[in-house]
């Protein structure tokens, strides 16, 4: 990492600090580092990655409803559902990044009065036309959603992509009634697995994965926008690069049985590829922040 220096173009978004380091280069593009908070993220000067191309993703909608919509990804769905139980009293949820809507799906199945929001134009048309889901065609802030309406916000392998993560978490905080909750799964730099691959892990991608965090990143976030942590852990580990098959037989269980040390370590030392979060929005009676 090269010595930190002030930077006017590329200013932290989590912490305003304007010093900060180059990191790593792939790919034509470049992570910094801040030097007051730690927060990793692109330096790339098209920032505005939010806006994914519309082609795309309607060349792979198929690729994308067979994954979100297969009977082992709803189950998995069901259990995400399961942590927002204890905070069911409107009865509506959203969820931001909502892809084709499988997560939106069993959420409906579920009983909820469930919302996606999806900038892709084609994702959201797949939703609403195979699964009468309720969809807004824009980004979180330019959908003007009513303040306090969501009892619980979701959202998964979104965050890496945000150029403002603050702006993406204030607007949560507007949008949760007091009390609500929101559920955050992002890349955690901090890993084994990035640790072990450096840059040749396939999430470590300055082009698309603007921002880049750890667990105390993530929780700072969350603390600036007046959101209180509930829980918060970290889950998975690669010791191989995405492009490389998965071994079978016998390599297959040795490859399991390396990673079982590790796996089991993360639920102690928050090392695990991804982080979730679990974050609430403080009753009015409880924060000068609502």
């Amino acid at each position: 990492m090269s010595d930190p220096i002030p930077d006017p173009e590329f200013g932290c978004d989590l912490c305003g600090g304007r010093e900060n380091a180059h990191l790593l280069e792939k790919s034509g593009a470049s992570y910094r580092q801040c030097s007051c908070c730690g927060l990793i993220f692109s330096a790339q000067t098209d920032r505005d990655s939010e806006r994914i191309n519309d082609k795309y993703f309607a060349e792979e909608i198929a690729k994308y409803a067979a994954k979100h919509y297969s009977h082992k990804k709803q189950l998995v769905y069901s259990r995400k559902l399961k942590l927002f139980a204890p905070y069911r009293k409107l009865n509506r949820l959203l969820e931001v990044g909502a892809n084709v809507g499988g997560f939106v799906h069993r959420a409906k199945r579920e009983g909820w009065e469930a919302f996606g929001v999806e900038p892709v134009a084609a994702c959201c048309d797949y939703a609403r036309d195979h699964h009468d889901l309720k969809m807004f065609n824009a980004l979180l802030e330019e959908a003007h959603l009513p303040e306090r309406s969501f009892d619980a916000v979701y959202s998964n392998a979104v965050f890496e992509h945000l150029p403002s993560p603050s702006r993406v978490l204030e607007e949560i905080k507007r949008v949760l009634r007091p009390g609500g909750v929101v559920f955050i799964d992002t890349v955690n730099w901090a890993s084994y697995t990035r640790e072990n691959l450096g840059a040749r892990w396939r999430l470590v991608d300055p082009t698309h994965h603007l921002v880049l965090y750890t667990p105390q990143t993530l929780r700072r976030y969350c603390e600036k926008a007046g959101l209180r942590v509930i829980r918060l852990a970290t889950h998975g580990v690669r010791f191989r690069e995405n492009s490389r098959p998965l071994p079978r037989g016998m390599a297959r269980v040795a490859d399991e049985l390396r990673k079982f040390p590790l796996s089991l370590a993360t639920r102690f030392n928050r090392k695990g590829d991804s982080i979730d979060v679990l974050a609430r929005r403080p009753e009015s009676a409880d924060s000068t922040h609502s």
